[in-house]
């Protein structure tokens, strides 16, 4: 596992650092593993935090006491009964405690880790073709190593985002983190460029046109259903 003075070397230097890693030999197997030493951690307690956000909403839901069902009590109409919406609540199934969720959670972390990789590569590599950035000799192992190695720089701020999880305060640091998550989601970008010797307007633009095709994409689908959905109710 690198140092983590050489990875945050990258993470304020990206151009140059990744760069002078690109000029050294980088085995597809060795940057794999450090991926997952690094960020599989990262990755387990941001499981355990979403779970245990999960219960707290469910229990929300599920108790008619809680501030929630407050506001939606003073909106329900006259002729619904809170006595058979509490009924039907205290027959919802509880969901397991995080004593017994763990190691599930523990089990999933370097198979989300592994997904998360595969998935900027793929979308990386295609948006990098897409602005004539590939070289011929450097195909999509190429790619891969460079989001490998930028995943592991990216630790810095995947751990930061671990405060917007906490409950009761989380909101509160949402802004601040969402903009370094931002910014090591364009640090990717200088990683491609590196690795496969374009201009770095070309990586950091491709990490861009994934974020934009993604968006388009969603968009579309949500027209599709809302256009099947008032062709159904009409």
């Amino acid at each position: 596992m690198p140092p983590l003075s050489q990875l945050w070397r990258r993470a304020i230097s990206p151009a140059q650092g990744f760069r002078e890693l690109a000029a050294e030999p980088v085995s597809m197997s060795s940057t794999v593993g450090r991926l997952l030493l690094l960020r599989t951690p990262v990755a387990f307690i941001e499981g355990l935090l979403m779970y245990w956000s999960l219960l707290g909403m469910y229990r929300s839901v599920t108790d008619m006491g809680s501030p929630l069902w407050g506001m939606i009590l003073n909106a329900l109409p006259p002729e619904m009964s809170p006595d058979d919406i509490q009924y039907f609540l205290r027959n919802a199934p509880a969901l397991p405690p995080l004593a017994h969720v763990w190691p599930w959670v523990l089990l999933a972390a370097p198979v989300y880790v592994l997904s998360l990789w595969l998935h900027d590569a793929v979308w990386d590599h295609g948006c990098l073709w897409m602005l004539g950035g590939l070289k011929e000799k450097r195909g999509f192992r190429i790619s891969l190593i460079a989001d490998s190695e930028a995943l592991q720089v990216g630790v810095f701020g995947a751990a930061l985002g671990l405060l917007s999880g906490l409950p009761g305060i989380g909101w509160i640091l949402s802004l601040p983190v969402g903009l370094v998550g931002i910014y090591f989601w364009i640090l990717r970008g200088f990683a491609l460029a590196a690795f496969h010797g374009c201009p770095t307007w070309k990586g950091v633009a491709a990490t861009i046109l994934h974020v934009v095709i993604a968006v388009c994409c969603l968009s579309a689908f949500v027209m599709l259903l809302f256009i099947l959905f008032t062709q159904a109710v009409g």
